[in-house]
């Protein structure tokens, strides 16, 4: 073989799209209605797209709800629990049967996408006879988790942070140091479909979990839009266990006659026919995927500065408007400037271009470029 031919063939086996590299996701117990959901999803089929059979879920914990998992292949995940079965049968197929699956998927990269999968993920490693590398996905703010978590945390070789926020509390909390954080946001699908605005009146729309306080903060939603003056509506799309005492709050407010609530809905988007503004009152998010899914459809956003993810995601007058958070007052005076006409609302084609550097192909290449490095070193 010639010098020449060798450096072809090398360069050829040693190209990315010629190297097999499995990565398995670990996840404990979901609901399957969260935005952390359709980002598993987007990103579980457009890696196998790109890379057939390379990218495996399994469902630790299992979801309370597994519609979601139909925009996944049969073949692209697993369901080791299910969230209606007892404990100790959990625990049973956790210490016996999830190290035979992964073992026979055989895995070159654990990504875990809670604290809790990545204490189990290092011990699954030790079932694997390979050398695994361990990575942490966390997908809301590391502030939130237990001090007695955080340090199993520290045990990943590697650490995809969601937001700028996330990447900074890793650091900062001493779980990671600057080498083993890798900034990767969340993708999304850019949609060509645009939402436009009514032209009679004022359309919120807030959809996401029915949280009174908590990390919604939904009843601050309620209360702000109680002082906003003129000809406004706002639908709700979304459920939780607050859900009635939300609505009973509305009815104090003298606003509930103003809110459609609609309820869980599957594609929230195709509920909505017109929409001014999104509106997210969060006390904490990691990377709130509801703000990118407005904008990809032209509706701007208005959101509090919370800890962690809308600061990343929204340019002040060009996609949306940022409050700090806390300060509801701050809030209804950009609320009563959009209801008075006083505030210019960006055009929808400039809104949908903000949230292009978040599309899923890129992301794909991204993440198996961090991936390969992780496994080079």
């Amino acid at each position: 073989m010639t010098a020449e031919l060798k450096r072809m063939f090398y360069k050829k086996r040693n190209s990315k799209d010629m190297i097999l590299m499995k990565v398995a996701i670990l996840v404990g117990e979901i609901t399957g209605r969260g935005g952390m959901e359709t980002v598993i999803s987007k990103m579980v089929s457009n890696y196998n797209a790109r890379y057939k059979g390379e990218m495996k879920l399994f469902l630790i914990g299992g979801s309370r709800d597994e519609s979601w998992l139909k925009n996944i292949n049969e073949d692209d995940y697993y369901i080791l629990n299910h969230s209606d079965e007892n404990k100790i049968k959990r625990y049973l197929k956790c210490v016996f049967i999830a190290p035979k699956e992964l073992r026979k998927f055989n895995p070159d990269v654990l990504m875990a996408a809670d604290e809790k999968s990545i204490m189990f993920a290092k011990m699954l490693s030790r079932f694997i006879n390979k050398k695994i590398k361990v990575v942490s996905w966390i997908h809301f703010s590391i502030s939130k988790i237990k001090p007695q978590y955080r340090k199993f945390m520290k045990q990943a070789d590697a650490h995809f942070a969601i937001s700028d926020g996330i990447k900074k509390e890793l650091i900062n909390l001493s779980i990671a140091d600057q080498k083993n954080v890798y900034l990767v946001y969340n993708p999304i699908e850019i949609s060509n479909q645009i939402i436009k605005r009514p032209e009679d009146n004022v359309h919120f729309v807030y959809v996401g979990r029915l949280i009174y306080g908590g990390q919604k903060r939904v009843n601050d939603l309620l209360t702000a839009l109680s002082k906003i003056e003129g000809n406004w509506r706002l639908t709700v799309i979304g459920d939780g266990e607050d859900r009635d005492r939300l609505t009973t709050l509305a009815e104090s407010l003298g606003i509930n006659h103003k809110i459609s609530w609609l309820g869980w809905q599957k594609d929230p988007w195709k509920c909505i026919d017109h929409a001014t503004a999104l509106l997210l009152t969060s006390q904490f998010e990691g990377f709130p995927m509801v703000l990118l899914e407005a904008m990809s459809k032209g509706i701007p956003c208005v959101s509090s500065n919370c800890p962690v993810g809308p600061s990343d995601i929204i340019i002040q007058n060009k996609n949306g408007w940022l409050y700090p958070m806390d300060d509801l007052n701050k809030l209804v005076e950009i609320l009563q400037s959009i209801v008075d006409n006083k505030l210019d609302l960006p055009d929808y084609l400039e809104i949908q271009q903000t949230v292009e550097r978040f599309d899923v192909k890129a992301f794909t290449e991204n993440i198996r470029s961090v991936f390969l490095q992780l496994v080079k070193n």
